[in-house]
């Protein structure tokens, strides 16, 4: 009870700190990394970008009922150096879809209001995938839209 109270206040801290997406500061960020308590499920992965070297994002699943979360997205001007990070919290949304004959379950992140709202496709235990609206995967098999388990 008390690991589920933390993960809600860590986010609703994280949401008010990050202004509802708004580019976050140091500060935001930090928070966001610490929401990974012992009890979150913790994902990254540097995916393409076509206006920068990349976007690293840290998502952390809160391994409960609240099902939180907690996305850092990091835009990077080169491999160490970043441009901008944005912090998002709320409560994933699981869904079961059959895309392409295949039925398959999908997280979807709702990024706050006039956001788009970011989706992902569950490979298997230890892989997601970014996907779009349509929860369709990249038709460019080259690129890697994965996020790997960490923690």
């Amino acid at each position: 009870m008390k690991k589920t109270v933390f993960v809600i206040i860590a986010c609703a801290a994280l949401t008010a700190a990050c202004n509802n997406g708004k580019k976050a500061s140091n500060t935001a960020d930090a928070q966001a990394n610490t929401t990974a308590t012992a009890d979150s499920i913790v994902y990254e992965g540097v995916l393409p970008a076509a206006d920068c070297a990349g976007i690293r994002y840290r998502l952390a699943v809160a391994n409960d009922s609240t099902q939180g979360f907690s996305l850092t997205e990091s835009y990077l001007k080169s491999e160490t150096e970043v441009e901008n990070t944005y912090a998002y919290a709320g409560k994933l949304e699981e869904q079961k879809a059959t895309v392409g004959g295949k039925e398959n379950t999908y997280y979807k992140l709702p990024m706050g209001k006039n956001e788009p709202t970011t989706n992902f496709l569950v490979v298997n235990d230890s892989t997601l995938r970014l996907v779009n609206d349509q929860l369709e995967e990249a038709a460019t098999k080259e690129l890697n839209y994965d996020l790997k388990l960490v923690k």
